[in-house]
């Protein structure tokens, strides 16, 4: 099942579909090489992929997933929330580098916010979620713990749930520890609606504190109305290859919301 979701949701994003129409492009002009259709398909594919280059859909897109969540610039002191959960991306392992090389650029935020609050709040304990990603490494959360050990945090203040593969798993492994306990819940800002629908749904009590905040450090004051989003397009209408991968990444979190909501996880 999570197979075919997974193709399903390659083939019709963003960049699959540009590559389909690519391909049945360069065929038709093979196979019927007096017929139009062939150009027209190419024609309409890169149209397509320059729109997803220059335009400000990817940064509309996240934004959209970002606004709801703002960052948590002071933290609660008052020793009622003890508790720091952060969610995994992607590590593997690769022997002779860094850590810090061994663990995606994402996960690496997720980790900065949550030794950041970590910092901020006297005797809280970093509670870190991911499993095994690929066989033979070990459970992502297990290189977050390292990087953590080696940025100075002592072992006794991290608890790791090493046995998750996606977020609904996080939540509900993390809801095994906590139980109903209010926390704090360290995800990627694009990321975080999805995260507390599912906390929520599991009636957990999170306090979102959001990470790799794209829009807002890109485009200042345009997070709270749509208004000032649409009054900074003359800075998103430019060429950039990260557009690309954004859009991939919006795409992603839309469709992994509303597969979330089809199976009842939020």
């Amino acid at each position: 099942m999570e197979y075919a979701k997974l193709s399903v949701e390659l083939i019709f994003s963003p960049l699959g579909i540009v590559t389909i129409l690519m391909c049945v492009g360069i065929l038709l002009s093979i196979l019927k090489k007096k017929s139009p259709a062939g150009h027209r398909v190419l024609i309409y594919a890169t149209l397509l992929f320059l729109i997803f280059l220059f335009s400000p859909l990817s940064q509309y897109l996240i934004w959209n997933l970002e606004k709801g969540y703002p960052p948590l610039l002071a933290p609660p002191t008052n020793g009622q929330i003890a508790r720091i959960v952060i969610l995994a991306g992607y590590a593997e392992d690769n022997s002779g580098i860094p850590i810090t090389s061994n663990i995606s650029s994402q996960t690496l935020g997720n980790i900065s916010e949550g030794l950041r609050l970590y910092r901020l709040i006297p005797k809280s304990k970093l509670i870190i979620s991911g499993g095994v990603l690929k066989k033979g490494d070990r459970a992502v959360a297990r290189y977050m713990a390292d990087f953590l050990q080696q940025m100075g945090v002592p072992g006794k203040d991290l608890i790791v749930e090493g046995k998750s593969q996606n977020t609904y798993e996080n939540l509900r492994e993390v809801r095994q520890i906590l139980g109903a306990d209010p926390f704090i819940l360290v995800a990627a800002g694009c990321d975080m609606r999805r995260a507390m629908g599912v906390a929520r749904k599991l009636r957990m009590n999170p306090i979102p504190s959001p990470s790799n905040i794209w829009t807002l450090q890109k485009f200042e004051g345009t997070r709270n109305t749509s208004s000032g989003i649409f009054a900074s397009v003359r800075k998103w209408t430019h060429v950039s290859l990260d557009n690309l991968s954004r859009l991939q990444w919006a795409y992603h979190e839309y469709a992994g919301y509303l597969w979330y909501r089809m199976l009842g996880y939020i």
